[in-house]
């Protein structure tokens, strides 16, 4: 991991921001990386496959979407998607549905507005989740 003096980490406490100190804020990164790195090596192929598809189809539909949809693009009975996706997001990682149906959160992007903007190559921009 490269250290990059410029960019720093900082924690709000009260109506002040304190800078942490680069060693800890690696730790912590460091941390979080292995914990989603043992996530992702608990998905079958079927359940990555879920996972990209709701992406894909979450950046260009820009609305939330549902296990039906997926079912019916993927060629998967509708059981077995509602299975995956409640797999999916019980690891809390890798999508969530606020209201229990659609799905409006699926990493790396969020159809809500989370105040972190990211951009595509091809220039649109979406909040990352």
């Amino acid at each position: 991991m490269k250290n990059n003096p410029d960019r720093k980490m900082y924690m709000g406490v009260g109506r002040f921001m304190i800078p942490i100190p680069q060693m800890i804020s690696n730790r912590g990164l460091e941390k979080g990386a292995a914990g989603a790195k043992a996530k992702a090596e608990l998905l079958s192929e079927e359940e990555r496959k879920v996972h990209y598809f709701v992406v894909k189809k979450m950046a260009v539909a820009k609305e939330p979407i549902t296990a039906e949809l997926v079912g019916e693009e993927l060629g998967m009975p509708l059981e077995r998607v509602v299975k995956t996706i409640d797999k999916l997001e019980s690891l809390k990682t890798f999508l969530y549905r606020s209201d229990g149906k659609g799905i409006n959160w699926a990493y790396p992007l969020s159809l809500e507005n989370t105040g972190h903007r990211m951009t595509v190559s091809t220039g649109e921009e979406f909040s990352a989740a």
